[in-house]
């Protein structure tokens, strides 16, 4: 059934009146520079989005079902990589991961996470499950024949301190298995995709500016990228294996839309690498 024309009419007078993104935006951090401008063009109207003061809930599209595909596209047989081992999820977030290689057959599991948060809803979540070969922790503490990371590397606040940690867990002959991105210099290597598609914004605008426009989307009170993002690129992360002992056993550099050959020009890939997965081993 077709609109009357009283509705037509309605609407019409509901979206004059309604402000624009630029009358919204300013009502609420006044007036805008040229380039916060520029930005609130390529960003979402803050009208529509829900606003969030900080993470509380894990998204309701990751599950334990869903969980370990990473990995799994990843490392192809990642499953038996782990059937029968003690591993320790180190960056473990909400436990999705952990609860799910303990499903997997992992003999233990013990998810370790900074963020008392996230460590209550992944134990919320282990005991909702009814396993009992999986933990959870703030501190990461035993010896491991696998160790994992998923999403984390980009966000580690002391990388070097925590790649050792991972590496003092290991048991002889174990193993790190780490997949993250987007890279900082990657087209959202920004991290704010949840407000803007533009991609490089941390490049082409200054960081004052990106976070003035953020805060019409989120009311954290955060005004700069750290410590949330570490900044790391390919060659921070290869520097971070040097520094720290460790080799990669096998590594590759995930590129955007699949581009052939720029994972492996040196200038390039630092912009076209979104994802690093990587097998580590200490160094001899």
């Amino acid at each position: 059934m077709s609109p009357s024309p009283s509705d037509v009419n309605s609407a019409s007078v509901e979206a004059h009146r309604r402000p624009t993104k630029l009358q919204a935006a300013e009502a609420v951090l006044g007036d805008l520079s040229l380039g916060e401008r520029i930005l609130l063009r390529l960003s979402k109207d803050p009208q529509g989005v829900e606003i969030v003061s900080d993470y509380e809930t894990p998204t309701s599209g990751w599950t334990v079902d869903n969980a370990l595909s990473n990995f799994e596209t990843a490392f192809p047989g990642f499953r038996d990589m782990i059937r029968g081992k003690r591993v320790l999820d180190y960056g473990c977030g909400d436990g999705f991961q952990s609860v799910a290689m303990a499903r997997a057959g992992a003999t233990e599991v013990v998810g370790a996470d900074v963020s008392t948060t996230r460590i209550g809803n992944a134990r919320a979540l282990a005991e909702e499950s009814g396993l009992e070969n999986v933990v959870f922790t703030e501190a990461a503490t035993g010896e491991f024949d696998v160790v994992t990371s998923l999403n984390a590397v980009e966000h580690f606040v002391r990388p070097e301190d925590n790649l050792r940690e991972m590496l003092a867990a290991l048991a002889p002959g174990g193993k790190i298995y780490v997949t993250f991105g987007p890279l900082w210099l990657s087209p959202f290597g920004h991290h704010m995709i949840f407000f803007t598609g533009a991609p490089w914004i941390n490049l082409f605008f200054k960081e004052s500016t990106v976070y003035r426009i953020r805060s019409l989307y989120r009311t954290d009170g955060a005004t700069k990228y750290s410590p949330d993002m570490n900044r790391m690129t390919v060659s921070g992360f290869e520097r971070l294996l040097r520094n720290c002992g460790a080799r990669n056993e096998f590594v590759t550099y995930r590129t955007v839309k699949d581009l052939p050959l720029v994972g492996r020009i040196p200038f390039l890939r630092e912009f076209f690498v979104n994802q690093v997965d990587a097998v580590l081993v200490p160094a001899d």
